[in-house]
């Protein structure tokens, strides 16, 4: 039993050193928003958000991700600039982010299924930055 610990510590360790800073903030996000009952979701569903976009918890996991990163504001609006911002950490064609931001950064009916959406669509277009996790 001690063993198996010891080896699940040195994985997360090796791994957690391997993550760019920016992923660590990212794992952070998820992990808090995991934490809270009122976020928690089950991971198969966050793998198949398109089957799920309706499920409230996927929507409330996802909106408490998206504020944590800034993409929408406390409120729910969606912040324009820090999309862009995070947008171009992985592209670096200004078009395709301008692009994207146009087409993705879409108010829904609620802040949550605008979170799902947005994420959704910059999946769809290869930018999965923003949930590995």
């Amino acid at each position: 039993m001690k063993t198996a610990f010891v080896f699940a510590c040195v994985v997360v360790a090796a791994l957690a050193a391997s993550l760019s800073e920016e992923e660590k903030k990212l794992q952070e996000i998820h992990d808090k928003c995991q934490a809270d009952p009122a976020t928690y979701v089950d991971h198969e569903l966050l793998h198949n958000l398109s089957a799920n976009i309706d499920n409230p918890k996927v929507g409330a996991h996802m909106l408490c991700e998206s504020k944590a990163v800034g993409l929408q504001k406390p409120n729910g609006e969606l912040d324009l600039n820090v999309i862009k911002q995070k947008i171009s950490l992985t592209v670096s064609d200004k078009a395709k982010v301008e692009r994207l931001v146009k087409e993705c950064a879409v108010k829904k009916q609620t802040p949550e299924k605008t979170a799902v959406n947005l994420f959704m669509c910059l999946d769809k277009d290869g930018v999965t930055y923003f949930h590995e996790f």
